[in-house]
């Protein structure tokens, strides 16, 4: 569909990011192949109607919010007079708390990164720079030798929306990744700006890393699912508990409100409940 495309376009200009962005066209797609007329508001409401029951309310929050930024840009290209998605409304969502490992679990999962060889010497020094910034997995493999600074022990990510936020790490991180440039040329000697290549020379992919630290963590014995995004929850629930800032960690993480970085105060009640529940004699 040529409106699927120019949509497309649209949120590239607006710098979504890619998951964002595929969700939005997916959940846009199913509308118009429901509302062919999409200015026709009965059928919004239709389409509505009948998606609800079928769909989590997280799902179906995400559906109104893709609609919401589908008009905007049917809007803003003029083609509509008038915005028919006020009258959404969006669910109520209960926060959920994300996974974290404790101490002994990471130890573990970097434990499990065994070898002398180059490329295990790259997934250590990633693993390690991931559980000391926090930062994102997409953030992690895109970026370039230029953004890391080893004297001084910050390197520069570019986040959502391009938005570029300097984070320090810690001297561990900084130790494998000393490691990892030595070996680099090992795993690619061809000229690269990107920090982590694979043997084609290539920067590594966010699906390639998943599918390694799976592999790492069955290694480790870790039953619970690992996904790359737990290190991030990790960081800022270990950060959290040893008596660091709230806004700090806004900072480091790059959210753009205060509010999506207090999830992680309700991990932390959530593990104080738990150790209350464990030791006191009546509770």
């Amino acid at each position: 569909m040529k409106i699927l495309d120019a949509y497309r376009n649209f949120l590239l200009s607006r710098g979504f990011s890619r998951n964002t962005m595929d969700g939005y066209l997916r959940d846009v797609e199913r509308f118009l192949r429901f509302c062919r007329n999409y200015s026709d508001k009965k059928c919004l409401r239709d389409f509505v109607r009948e998606i609800s029951p079928l769909l989590s309310p997280r799902s179906y929050a995400r559906m109104i919010s893709s609609l919401r930024s589908f008009f905007n840009f049917l809007m803003v290209t003029e083609r509509i007079e008038e915005d028919l998605t006020p009258t959404l409304t969006l669910p109520k969502i209960p926060p959920s708390i994300p996974r974290f490992l404790t101490h002994e679990e990471v130890e573990r999962l970097m434990e499990a990164v065994m070898g002398d060889k180059a490329e295990k010497i790259r997934d250590r020094a990633m693993l390690e720079l991931l559980y000391a910034t926090g930062m994102r997995v997409s953030e992690l493999v895109n970026l370039r030798l230029e953004d890391l600074d080893l004297q001084e022990r910050f390197v520069k990510v570019k986040g959502k929306g391009d938005k570029e936020r300097v984070v320090p790490f810690s001297r561990r991180a900084s130790m494998w990744l000393r490691h990892y440039l030595e070996k680099r040329e090992e795993i690619c000697d061809k000229p690269s700006p990107f920090l982590f290549l694979t043997r084609r020379c290539r920067p590594m992919t966010r699906q390639g890393f998943w599918k390694k630290i799976k592999a790492y963590a069955e290694k480790a014995g870790l039953k619970e699912q690992v996904w790359p995004h737990i290190l991030r929850h990790t960081f800022a629930t270990h950060m959290l508990e040893a008596g660091a800032d709230l806004r700090i960690i806004q900072a480091i993480l790059g959210h753009a409100s205060l509010t999506t970085t207090q999830i992680y105060t309700h991990v932390d009640l959530a593990r104080l409940r738990s150790v209350y529940d464990k030791y006191h004699p009546r509770a």
